[in-house]
């Protein structure tokens, strides 16, 4: 394995939005009551879990999308949005493959890349943005990303789906999650839309038809879709609970949430309402091969 300490060139580096890293500056106590590890996405429920485990829950949406690339011992994976790179570092000991990982926040690349060197895990984790990771072309086995491309421009999210096919190697596999827009919002529903991305620091959803043709464009083929909308709502049910219990403890401690919390907590209630929206909105795991 090569990846550990690794470090990706540094020219060429886009500006980052301080508007994405002001959210997770602001929500990294929200984001600790959700995972003690560092996962910052939704987890897959399947038969026999238990509703009641959420970090089951979360490791096993990695499980389910790193599988996807068909590791191989010694594979190198990239991660685009790793946030403090749980996932990365789960990857790492389930497969035993290098990965290297991307955030744009010093100190998740900081503590998450102090955790894997303590592991002795083949993971590099590079403050740099995704879009462009100063990898060579054709370098990379797989490349995955869970609930992260959405921090893309555009609803195509083609700078995103263009550096991944870039980086792969012919042959190569992309797998992701994500919540994705079916179509247009109009009315109620756009304002409901708008205040989702903006809670969370996004330019905006992904729409499925403009990604599903963007990832055509940019080569990749055998694409396949799956809705994961009902296998994540039992660990999406987790957020109200928490919302209540981080807003109890604030009052009993006299304390208020900031503006940014609040902005984020509205999006987490919101993003629930909006996945009852099936006709609009549905969590999709997207897959496939560079051609």
């Amino acid at each position: 394995m090569t990846a550990l300490h690794r470090t990706a060139p540094r020219s060429g580096i886009r500006a980052v939005d301080p508007k994405v890293t002001a959210h997770f500056h602001a929500s990294a106590a929200l984001y600790q009551r959700w995972s003690a590890e560092g996962h910052l996405h939704f987890g897959y429920w399947k038969p026999r879990m238990s509703f009641f485990d959420r970090k089951a829950m979360l490791e096993e949406m990695v499980v389910q999308v790193v599988r996807r690339l068909e590791p191989r011992v010694a594979d190198r994976l990239a991660d685009l949005g790793c946030g403090y790179g749980s996932a990365a570092m789960l990857a790492a000991r389930t497969y035993g493959v290098d990965v290297d990982a991307y955030t744009v926040v010093e100190e998740q690349a900081s503590i998450g890349q102090a955790q894997a060197d303590g592991e002795g895990l083949s993971v590099a984790l590079h403050q740099r943005d995704f879009r462009d990771t100063g990898l060579a072309h054709g370098c990379i086995d797989g490349v995955y990303a869970l609930e992260s491309l959405c921090y893309g421009a555009g609803r195509d999210k083609r700078d995103v789906i263009h550096e991944a096919a870039r980086i792969l190697k012919p042959g190569g596999r992309i797998a992701l999650v994500d919540g994705f827009l079916l179509k247009p919002a109009n009315g109620w529903r756009r304002r409901m839309v708008r205040t989702v991305e903006r809670g969370w620091a996004l330019p905006c959803f992904p729409q499925r038809a403009a990604f599903i043709a963007a990832m055509k464009q940019a080569g990749f083929a055998d694409i396949r879709v799956r809705d994961l909308s009902w296998n994540v709502a039992p660990c999406a049910a987790h957020g109200p609970w928490l919302m209540l219990q981080g807003w109890i403890e604030r009052r009993l401690k006299g304390t208020r949430l900031n503006e940014l919390e609040q902005a984020h907590l509205k999006s987490c209630l919101l993003g629930i309402a909006l996945g009852t929206q099936r006709d609009l909105f549905r969590y999709l795991m997207i897959t496939a091969t560079k051609a």
